[in-house]
């Protein structure tokens, strides 16, 4: 995700040093996460480290690549904060499929989300009954086991539930709209997602946020947020905005599954990294 598409550029940004002082700049960016911060006075800095950049209200880490007359050419970082993190820290820049669904204002927040919450989590249980395994045919309990029966095969039983988990999301309307939608750049941890829309939404609105992560089996996900901030987005000719939105009432499953999907990517995204540097 570039720049321009987490920071407000024209709001004046600013590099926070570890010593807690800030110092201003301006930026040009280059494309492909990449961007050339030039401060207005000079910053000891050294390639390969971590500068956290803010325009006043958001903050983007961005790693150090190259100083150059010009300024210091850097990359968003995919981490939420430089060193160990704990795990629902954990945070990245992707690319996903992703709906944000308008569902009520403030004022009628707490009956709506109730509602809402039921259905999702009726939804769940369907899926969880294929994708964990947690609910186990009709009947076994009280099937006798017998080596010859297909049915109390386990490896049987897998192909299956997945076989079933499929077909209820491929012929899913919801999974099918989502799927025929272009992916959305977003900034996704375990406890909230920021996106770019073009939709309207204040804060304190009510969404219901449906995505899919690339994982095996693919992992769609249905959670409840309320939108926290809404900032004007300064790249591209269309009038868009970046919504933060905080998760209300994640699961304790979904919010391991997030997180798992989330250090997949970073290590991705680190590889990938190192490939390029070798």
């Amino acid at each position: 995700m570039n720049i321009d598409n987490l920071l407000n550029l024209n709001s004046g940004i600013q590099a926070m040093l570890t010593n807690g002082s800030r110092v201003a700049g301006t930026v040009e960016v280059l494309g492909d996460e990449r961007f050339v911060f030039s401060p207005r006075q000079p910053i000891e800095v050294k390639e390969g480290m971590l500068l956290r950049l803010s325009d006043g209200q958001d903050s983007v880490l961005a790693k150090v690549e190259e100083i150059t007359p010009e300024g210091i050419r850097l990359c968003v970082e995919c981490y939420a904060s430089p060193g160990d993190e704990r795990r629902q820290d954990a945070r990245v820049y992707d690319k996903i499929y992703l709906k944000a669904k308008f569902l009520c204002r403030e004022d009628r927040k707490v009956e709506t989300f109730q509602e809402a919450r039921e259905r999702i989590v009726a939804n769940k249980l369907i899926i969880d009954s294929f994708v964990r395994g947690k609910f186990g045919p009709p009947g076994v309990e009280e099937m006798p086991f017998t080596r010859e029966s297909l049915f109390n095969n386990p490896i049987v039983w897998e192909i299956n539930r997945k076989l079933d988990l499929l077909i209820h999301m491929y012929l899913g309307d919801d999974f099918m709209e989502l799927m025929r939608t272009p992916q959305k750049d977003v900034n996704l941890s375990a406890s909230g997602i920021r996106f770019i829309t073009k939709e309207s939404f204040r804060p304190g609105d009510l969404v219901e946020v449906s995505m899919i992560l690339p994982m095996a089996p693919l992992l769609y996900l249905q959670l409840l947020g309320d939108v926290l901030r809404i900032k004007p987005v300064t790249s591209g000719e269309t009038s868009r905005s970046a919504i933060a939105v905080r998760f209300l009432q994640v699961d304790s499953d979904t919010k391991e599954d997030i997180i798992r999907y989330l250090f997949k990517r970073q290590r991705e995204v680190l590889r990938k990294r190192q490939g390029l540097e070798d």
